[in-house]
């Protein structure tokens, strides 16, 4: 099955779609993101199934969901009112730099939260100061400050409750945690599958599984964004970025950073 890979348009850091007035076209066939979604269903009628990753799920009114970059979906948009928030990952992992959140590491991939009425209440009020600087300025600051204050009630929703939290693919959430703490010096499938007492094959088909991308995606992935993390914070040079990321090589830092973006670490920083 061929499907596309949506990505998101021009400088958008951040884009912002009612449901309810969605094209059908968004959502009728299985398509697939390089980018994080937060769908949040405020109600839900008529069919209420959602597949990710080929997966069913039944939606309900108030409930938040995030579809995380690679993974696939299909939605009968008709009869759904809420919010769509397509974000890329760069600004997602700036959130999650502040937040530290299991549930946004995606240790726990797609649970759906089911909004109580006091959260809902703020979560609105949330949305109307997201919504009026989308449309006036939609500025990267306070748009990353007001979507880390929404998902920051999200995730506390998702870590309040036990019952929720036991849903999730353990092996997958372990997974996550070792390649956030070893990523850098740890940068092949033998030492994740060993730590979980897996075979490789094995490790990689729970991983598609449940996040829809390998080992070595997952581990290029993080590395590209503390590569970024670490130009933004001019703290260092190219040179120290690339030995202390356990590159050997500034020549191989540079091959791996272009390979994996279309630009050099010289072009990143000066963009």
């Amino acid at each position: 099955m061929n499907i596309p890979l949506n990505k998101l348009e021009g400088d958008q850091f951040i884009e912002i779609f009612n449901l309810q007035e969605a094209d059908d076209s968004i959502f009728e066939n299985y398509q697939r993101y390089d980018f994080y979604q937060v769908v949040w269903f405020t109600k839900v009628t008529g069919d209420n199934t959602y597949f990710i990753d080929f997966r069913e799920y039944k939606i309900e009114d108030n409930q938040i969901v995030i579809v995380f970059p690679g993974q696939i979906d299909m939605l009968d948009v008709q009869g759904k009112e809420g919010y769509l928030f397509a974000i890329h990952n760069e600004n997602f992992f700036n959130i999650n730099q502040h937040l530290q959140s299991d549930y946004l590491n995606g240790y726990s991939s797609n649970v759906f939260i089911s909004v109580d009425n006091q959260t809902k209440e703020i979560l609105h009020k949330l949305m109307e100061l997201i919504l009026q600087e989308y449309n006036d300025s939609n500025r990267i600051t306070l748009m990353e400050s007001y979507m880390e204050a929404f998902l920051f009630h999200v995730s506390s929703l998702f870590e309040s409750n036990e019952k929720i939290k036991n849903k999730s693919d353990e092996a997958v959430a372990e997974l996550m945690r070792y390649i956030d703490t070893y990523f850098i010096s740890e940068r092949e499938t033998d030492f994740y599958a060993d730590k979980l007492g897996v075979s490789n094959r094995k490790l990689n088909e729970l991983s598609i599984k449940g996040t829809g991308k390998t080992i070595k995606q997952h581990l290029q992935e993080r590395l590209i964004l503390e590569i970024k993390k670490e130009i933004r914070l001019k703290t260092k040079s190219l040179k120290e970025i690339a030995f202390d990321l356990g590159f050997s090589e500034p020549a191989y830092f540079t091959r791996f950073f272009k390979q994996q973006t279309g630009m050099t670490p010289s072009e990143f920083r000066d963009k």
